[in-house]
C-alpha cells in the first residue's frame, strides 16, 4: 500500500475516461435530437 499513493488505479482512469466519452457522445446525440447539433 506504499506505492499506490503515487499512481492512479487503472480502473479509476478507465471509469473516468469512459464516463467522459459517454457524456460527450450523449451531449452530441442529444443536441442532434433537439436539432441544435445538426449543423455539426
Amino acid at each position: 500500500m506504499e506505492n499506490t499513493n503515487r499512481r492512479v488505479p487503472l480502473w479509476l482512469v478507465g471509469t473516468i475516461e469512459g464516463t467522459l466519452v459517454i457524456g460527450l457522445s450523449d451531449i452530441f446525440f442529444y443536441g442532434a435530437y433537439l436539432g441544435l447539433g445538426s449543423s455539426l
